[in-house]
């Protein structure tokens, strides 16, 4: 349910913020770029986003026509997404490896390559960034670790 209701409010803020930038129904990315804003196209310019992933990265690193107005910003989404799944997280950490783990590595750019490093740097100081149980306590901590690498 956690997961559900997270991504409800991540796609909400995201959809809602293309329209607020006067992207297209499609929103931003490459198939923005390739297509006109009309309703016929903008099924192609969706096709193509999520063929190609542009759309993704384009809000990721402000390329093919998105910028970060009005969408929720890395560290927010980093702090949503460790208070929705605290728990399921603190247990992954533990146990050195899991989908949460894995996912929060990601928002903090680590690749499939390079989770392991997260991973174990989380893990290893499980109990400094879990001993409070309070979410913002772990994302002050986890940031302060990944800063200080």
């Amino acid at each position: 349910m956690k997961k559900i209701l997270m991504t409800v409010v991540v796609l909400g803020a995201f959809s809602a913020a293309a329209f607020a930038a006067d992207y297209g129904a499609a929103g931003c990315g490459l198939g923005s770029l390739a297509f006109k804003k009309n309703d016929m196209t903008q099924v192609l310019a969706a096709t193509t986003n999520g063929t190609f992933g542009s759309q993704t990265f384009g809000m990721t690193f402000g390329t093919s026509g998105c910028n970060n107005e009005g969408l929720v910003k890395v560290g927010m989404a980093r702090e949503s997404f460790i208070e929705a799944n605290y728990k399921d997280l603190s247990r992954d950490v533990a146990k050195g490896n899991g989908e949460y783990v894995t996912n929060l590595a990601r928002l903090y750019g680590y690749t499939p390559e390079n989770t392991w490093q997260f991973t174990q740097l989380l893990q290893k100081n499980h109990t400094t960034i879990f001993a409070s149980n309070n979410a913002q306590t772990a994302v002050t901590a986890i940031n302060k670790l990944v800063t200080s690498l």
